[in-house]
């Protein structure tokens, strides 16, 4: 009987030096990957949706990019905004006798989901300043309410 009584139940144990560590790993974890994304570029871009009775409209904020650089593709009820950003650089020092080129792509999506099957030939799309602009239109829906009988 004395045994039992120095062993600690479950919600004797301190976890707080667990809890210590955990957060300290999520931090370092959340640092190291905000700083990849910085030095590599792989921040998404901004995205905001909003609703009124009608339609959904998505913004994007893309100022550093041209309307040849985004693509738009709807399937089913998600729209893929995506990016491609195509770089060739040339370099040439003929003092120093070399000639240098470098190529970059870099490519960003981001995914919208909305609550209904998409009409792919009322969805509209426009660019500009650097704001990417796509109207949904709301699908028209019947709503049928039931009455409810006593018993």
């Amino acid at each position: 009987m004395s045994f039992r009584k120095k062993i600690p139940s479950r919600f004797d144990i301190d976890m707080s030096p667990l809890h210590d560590f955990m957060k300290n790993m999520d931090s370092f974890f959340n640092q190291s990957f905000k700083q990849m994304n910085e030095h590599f570029h792989l921040k998404p871009f901004w995205i905001d949706v909003t609703e009124d009775e009608t339609q959904f409209l998505i913004r994007a904020e893309l100022p550093d990019y041209n309307k040849e650089q985004i693509f738009i593709e709807v399937v089913g009820n998600r729209i893929r905004i995506s990016i491609e950003d195509h770089r060739i650089i040339n370099q040439e020092d003929l003092e120093k006798g070399y000639k240098q080129n470098k190529q970059s792509l870099t490519k960003k999506e981001r995914i919208v989901t909305l609550p209904f099957e998409i009409p792919k030939r009322k969805i509209k799309a426009s660019f500009k300043d650097g704001l990417l602009s796509i109207t949904v239109p709301k699908p028209k829906v019947d709503y049928h309410y039931i009455e409810i009988e006593n018993s």
